[in-house]
């Protein structure tokens, strides 16, 4: 004998508990029947609402992010950033970096930087499945992972990750300390503005979003030892934001 709730009575259950109405099964996806031309419009008007309110939005993210538990840092550009990341390094006595493959590191040369300070710095790509396994286990011997952001949204002060082939996730996750470098151009204000940019995506890759978004929204945190919070066990202990304040 099952003692299983139906879906169709839990589903009301919830609805109930949220005070909504059954709507179309199709209601939930409505968006993605949005034309690209209309998301397009969307788009134009978020980044230039992001654009004209930029220094307000830039501090937003900071002030956010910094409740959020991030080491938030300002930097007037790319040798500010890296001196804070050397900075880092030399104070944790890290011997050795993983690095995302990201945008940012064009105009934030990480690798020379560290190499410098007798860092190793290096990328944590892979062809093959075998080369996943060795990038897994340096990761797991690297006391910093360093990512740029796709997106970084102001709302939550969370910093988003999207997959790339052969890059290793890991990268934020497996080593103890993480520093997300942002770009000032990456930064959106709200999570619907997310929402709306990863949708003109889908459609300017022929219907693919990718397997996952990686939400960064500050250390790693779990209640699930005798209810109490505890940092670092899932994830990162320590997360680092160096915020660039120029496009």
């Amino acid at each position: 004998m099952s003692l299983g709730i139906p879906s169709a009575d839990f589903l009301a259950s919830v609805r109930d508990a949220l005070g909504r109405e059954a709507g179309p099964p199709a209601a939930a996806y409505q968006h993605l029947l949005e034309s690209a031309g209309e998301l397009e419009l969307q788009a134009a008007e978020i980044r230039r609402r992001n654009a004209g309110d930029l220094p307000l939005l830039l501090d937003k993210m900071a002030g956010t992010a910094a409740l959020r538990g991030w080491n938030v840092q300002r930097a007037g550009g790319g040798e500010d950033a890296l001196d804070y990341v050397v900075s880092l390094a030399r104070r944790l006595g890290v011997e050795s970096a993983a690095r995302a493959e990201s945008a940012v590191f064009s105009a934030v040369p990480v690798d020379a930087a560290l190499a410098g300070a007798g860092v190793v710095c290096w990328p944590a790509v892979y062809d093959a499945d075998r080369e996943r396994d060795a990038v897994r286990r340096r990761l797991a011997e690297s006391g910093l992972g360093i990512t740029g952001a796709d997106y970084a949204i102001a709302e939550t002060g969370s910093v988003i990750v999207l997959p790339r082939r052969g890059l290793s996730r890991l990268v934020s996750l497996l080593p103890p300390v993480h520093v997300a470098i942002v770009r000032a151009q990456d930064v959106i204000d709200t999570l619907d503005d997310l929402f709306v940019l990863r949708r003109l995506e889908y459609h300017s890759d022929g219907g693919d979003m990718g397997s996952y978004l990686n939400f960064i929204s500050g250390p790693s945190r779990t209640a699930d030892i005798e209810q109490t919070i505890v940092v670092g066990v899932h994830g990162p202990r320590e997360v680092h934001l160096v915020l660039l304040d120029k496009e």
